[in-house]
């Protein structure tokens, strides 16, 4: 290991959580401006927590939903994008891992199991639209129940993540830039659990089918 990055955080995993920030920004901005972005989306966006962020997440897929099912569809959308984000996340918090010197063994342990939770988000998003793919009118309820559980269990993850980081000390770098990536992915998440809660309170599959 470089003894001239000993003791500080590599530029590296800032710029990543900056340019992700500005493509929020610049989406959210896009959103709001994007006629395309209008009708279903915008509409439905607005049973969720995050209406912009789930918008501006959402906008490309308002061509590609089918009228038939675009209800289901825009749900698996929001599940996608919100897989996406999460496995992106889970390898900026391995690398920093690797490459964050300096740290006390709180806030090295603090971040290890951040990443031990991102990784759990990821694959607990995974099962969640893995069970979105595949809907059946006499198992939907029971689907729906196994979604909802652990959508809210991957939103969890993203809380424990952040207390992990009470009271460690050191500097609050670290701290900082998992928080500000953990802050988005949550609004994600949380989205998709709204439109997830708002799809399972349907009477059944064949009602939106």
């Amino acid at each position: 290991m470089s003894s001239t990055s000993r003791g500080r955080i590599p530029m590296d995993s800032s710029t990543v959580l900056s340019r992700l920030l500005i493509m929020a920004t610049i989406l959210s901005s896009t959103a709001a401006i994007n006629p395309q972005c209008g009708d279903f989306v915008t509409s439905s966006c607005k049973m969720t927590p995050y209406p912009d962020v789930c918008v501006a997440s959402l906008c490309s897929y308002s061509a590609s939903l089918k009228c038939k099912k675009r209800q289901p569809e825009l749900v698996k959308a929001a599940v996608n994008v919100s897989l996406g984000n999460a496995q992106n996340m889970t390898a900026w918090a391995v690398t920093l891992s690797k490459k964050s010197n300096g740290l006390n063994k709180k806030e090295r342990a603090a971040l290890d199991d951040c990443v031990e939770n991102f990784g759990d988000t990821s694959d607990q998003i995974h099962q969640s639209l893995g069970e979105l793919k595949h809907l059946r009118p006499g198992t939907f309820k029971f689907q729906m129940s196994n979604v909802q559980t652990w959508m809210s269990a991957a939103l969890t993850n993203e809380d424990s993540c952040l207390d992990g980081f009470q009271g460690v000390g050191g500097d609050g770098r670290v701290k900082r830039l998992v928080q500000g990536q953990v802050q988005y992915d949550s609004k994600l998440i949380s989205n998709a659990l709204a439109l997830v809660n708002w799809l399972a309170s349907t009477e059944g599959y064949s009602k939106i089918s």
